[in-house]
């Protein structure tokens, strides 16, 4: 746990999934290429409360032959080993509602859960093309308590400028993405699916499963400006930067 007044930002690896076709994250490119992802989460200690950003699929109940997860590695028991109860947990801000992002949120039944108000419309009636929202999962979460967030704009949860969501729309219809301000490591972006892979940025290709790529495109160049000011983005799915990032139960601060 962090000291008194200081910012501890950790980062979960909640296990690899295997996809056969890397253009699952580069749509129009890279067919025939498998591709392995990490599934990533966050947890904030802030001075006024604790917050978990995205909860990762749950280990236990997805019977999925793609995934490669340890049981120790479901968000909550790993809140367990760094010290932390679920219970304690005051904020669960969800980038979007995809089920590698929030198939642990049932879990959180005491936490307010920080969404855009458009991504809870997509979510609960799904375009028909939209594979990426999972009815069986969702439905357990519809009571939850929720912060409806405006559709654009920032939000900053603890008015301190130190964890600010922003609307990274293209993904999905309400997608957002997580500004972390640390005193010793400075900016940490937590893109979510807005930059699922580094070739999104380089090669400026919307991320896959996307609602609208033209707002992906946007969403990725207000990315692109905060990496040149020198944040870290921590990418949704880039396999090669995990070599890169300090992971649990390592931390920033």
């Amino acid at each position: 746990m962090s000291a008194p007044g200081k910012i501890r930002l950790y980062l979960l690896e909640g296990g690899k999934a295997h996809l056969p076709e890397r253009s699952h994250l580069t749509p129009d490119r890279n067919f025939g290429q498998p591709v392995t992802i990490p599934i990533l989460m966050a947890v904030i200690d802030h001075p006024q409360g604790l917050v978990l950003v995205d909860t990762g699929l749950d280990v236990d109940n997805v019977n999925d032959p793609f995934l490669e997860a340890r049981p120790d590695q479901r968000v909550d028991r790993q809140l367990c080993a760094l010290g932390y109860q679920p219970s304690q947990v005051r904020y669960v801000i969800l980038t979007h509602l995809h089920l590698d992002h929030m198939g642990c949120a049932y879990l959180f039944p005491d936490a307010t859960f920080v969404v855009r108000r458009a991504e809870l419309r997509a979510a609960w009636w799904p375009d028909a093309h939209d594979g990426g929202y999972k009815f069986e999962s969702l439905l357990p979460i519809r009571s939850l308590d929720y912060l409806q967030l405006p559709d654009e704009g920032e939000f900053d949860l603890f008015g301190d400028g130190a964890v600010v969501c922003f609307d990274t729309r293209g993904h999905t219809e309400g997608h957002q993405s997580v500004k972390v301000t640390l005193s010793q490591s400075g900016v940490v972006v937590l893109t979510g699916d807005a930059v699922q892979v580094r070739e999104n940025l380089t090669a400026k290709v919307p991320p896959g499963l996307g609602w609208n790529s033209q707002l992906a495109l946007e969403s990725m160049e207000k990315l692109r400006l905060l990496e040149a000011q020198g944040a870290l983005l921590v990418l949704g799915h880039e396999l090669g930067q995990l070599e890169m990032l300090k992971l649990a139960p390592d931390w920033y601060e």
